[in-house]
């Protein structure tokens, strides 16, 4: 799928440089892909993006995009990015942690207060301490985005305790610390890539999964599972990364551009569907889901202290004291 699509662009560039305007100077072209459910950040941020540099760039830079979860997996999609296969992919958080660990202090559960808490730290001076990481990996780091934060879902019983995980087969990334959260909280992990999910939760392969409210509607996970939990237990952020050397390619003005364009369209979406959790919830609630609103967070923070030794040797106490700080 991934040849695929490059070949495709690759023959729209070359129509475009033997038209009757050969003559003039051919707009460049670069790919852009997500995979995701249609109408999630991912997708959104993609289309906002190439309009960004559209307005920016006018026809001097042509951004081919494709989004789906027929794309294949997230992981694929980091490695074409890596290759330089595709030039542009929208990716979450922990896929793009497997390669960058440093970006992993956004996957530790429990550690985002809310909104603003993340948006302090994915466009502050901390983000500026993780970007120059993404360079020893073929990426460059264009934008920080927002999914939302994850919530549980499962098709056994309500989740109001750590308790309510025991014996429940829960999906997860297949990220590291994603997985370590999960145990610590008493459920059975099943890492799994996401578009495997829906006919493993269908099939009872599995008990249930945790995504954020965007997902579990975009993707129909309520027609699958029955009851939904307001845990937040992760902040799941988007980053737009770019092929390296396709970034380095450009000329530093423009570079400056494509980083400008990421982050704008990153913040569009992020402001156009602010309160898109409130309307989800209501989507689910009308399709029978039963959904635990209001949490006792404590008992799960305290079920992954014991993690906090692990998260220091990864990323230094002066890290995490730094984000815990930031306003």
């Amino acid at each position: 799928m991934i040849n695929h699509f490059i070949a495709c662009a690759w023959a729209a560039a070359v129509l475009v440089g033997t038209g009757a305007h050969a003559a003039q100077a051919a707009p460049r072209i670069i790919s852009a892909v997500a995979s995701s459910a249609l109408g999630g950040p991912q997708q959104l941020s993609l289309d906002a993006f190439q309009g960004e540099i559209r307005a920016r760039m006018g026809e001097r830079l042509v951004i081919d995009v494709r989004s789906g979860t027929t794309l294949g997996s997230e992981n694929a999609l980091l490695a074409a990015a890596q290759s330089g296969a595709v030039d542009v992919a929208i990716l979450t958080g922990p896929v793009v942690s497997t390669a960058v660990p440093e970006f992993g202090v956004f996957d530790m559960p429990f550690v985002f207060r809310d909104w603003t808490h993340v948006k302090a730290v994915s466009e502050g001076p901390l983000a500026e301490q993780i970007a120059p990481k993404f360079a020893a990996k073929g990426l460059a780091l264009l934008a920080i985005g927002e999914q939302g934060f994850r919530n549980i879902t499962n098709s056994k019983r309500p989740i109001r305790t750590p308790a309510d995980l025991a014996g429940l087969k829960i999906r997860v990334l297949p990220n590291e610390i994603y997985q370590m959260t999960f145990r610590a909280l008493g459920a059975e992990v099943v890492p799994m890539e996401f578009p495997l999910v829906y006919a493993a939760l269908k099939d009872a392969r599995i008990d249930g999964q945790e995504n954020p409210i965007s997902t579990i509607v975009g993707s129909g996970l309520q027609q699958v599972q029955k009851h939904l939990t307001l845990t937040q237990h992760f902040f799941a952020p988007i980053a737009v990364v770019m092929n390296r050397e396709m970034f380095d390619s450009f000329e530093p003005a423009d570079r400056k551009v494509l980083i400008e364009a990421a982050r704008a369209a990153v913040e569009r979406v992020r402001s156009s569907t602010s309160g898109n959790d409130a309307k989800g919830l209501e989507r689910l609630k009308q399709d029978g889901m039963e959904i635990v609103e209001t949490v006792d967070r404590q008992p799960f923070i305290d079920a992954v202290r014991t993690l906090e030794p692990e998260f220091e040797k990864r990323f230094g106490k002066d890290l995490l004291a730094a984000i815990k700080a930031a306003r």
